[in-house]
Order: structure tokens, then C-alpha cells, then sequence
């Protein structure tokens, strides 16, 4: 299980995702930087690939607290993790036209290696999670 709050929020981070991310495979690499003020939880995750391409993103506990899962032994190989306190999760957020619109996507979290700084977004597919979960229901 993975419930690592994400610490690397607080400064401008270098993610390298060796696979991309699906719908987005040639793009690897991503800057992570805190967006929305000082006390927003929500970052920005910029493709240093593509001037035109970035996702905003959150820690899923800020709003979903009970979020947990198993990661599979594949993703967590591939990424060298060898426990949960090696891991960050972060998912992407689809905003709205009103703030209220707005869902998070708790099937497919990005799971980054806080120490290496490789990250890949996984699909927990039987998880019951859903891809644009309510953040106005969970606020």
C-alpha cells in the first residue's frame, strides 16, 4: 500500500516518465511545480517535451482520504520501489468550467520514486476507482 504524502511539492521537480503517458508516449519528461498559491495543494505538472502540453495534479488524500491501493509488483519494479515510503502518488485533475466540474482521476495515479524521480502512470483496474471522481463531492 502506498499513503505517502507528497513531499515534493514545495520547489520545481524533474520527472522522467520512460514509457510517456498513454495518449502522450513521446513525451518523458515533465516538471512538477506548486500551482494555485501558497496554500493551494494542486501542482502542475509541465512537459519539458511539449511547451503545450501539462496536467494539473494533486496528492488523492487531500480529498479522497480513504484512497489506498496495492501497486502491482511490475509498476513497482519498474520504478525500484522497494517499499511504499520510496513512493509519491499524484493524480491528474480535469477542471471544469466552474470550479465545481471538476474530477480527479483515482483509476489511473502517477506513482513517482521520490528518490530517483522516475515516475509512470498505473491503471488500477479493479479497483472500483473512477477516472473523474468529484473533487466538489470530496471537498
Amino acid at each position: 500500500m502506498i499513503d505517502t504524502e507528497l513531499e515534493i511539492a514545495t520547489g520545481v521537480v524533474e520527472l522522467h516518465f520512460a514509457a510517456g503517458l498513454p495518449g502522450f508516449p513521446h513525451v518523458r519528461r515533465y516538471v512538477l511545480t506548486p500551482w494555485g498559491g501558497e496554500e493551494s495543494p494542486f501542482m502542475m505538472m509541465s512537459a519539458s517535451d511539449d511547451p503545450n502540453l501539462g496536467f494539473v495534479v494533486v496528492a488523492p488524500w487531500v480529498f479522497y482520504p480513504d484512497y489506498e491501493f496495492d501497486l502491482d509488483r511490475a509498476t513497482a519494479e519498474r520504478l525500484a520501489l522497494r517499499d511504499g515510503e520510496d513512493a509519491v502518488v499524484v493524480c491528474v485533475v480535469t477542471l471544469g468550467e466552474q470550479a465545481s466540474d471538476a474530477t480527479v482521476n483515482l483509476l489511473g495515479p502517477i506513482v513517482i520514486n521520490k528518490s530517483t524521480l522516475e515516475a509512470c502512470q498505473t491503471v488500477l483496474a479493479s479497483s472500483g476507482y473512477d477516472v473523474r471522481a468529484p473533487l466538489a463531492r470530496a471537498a
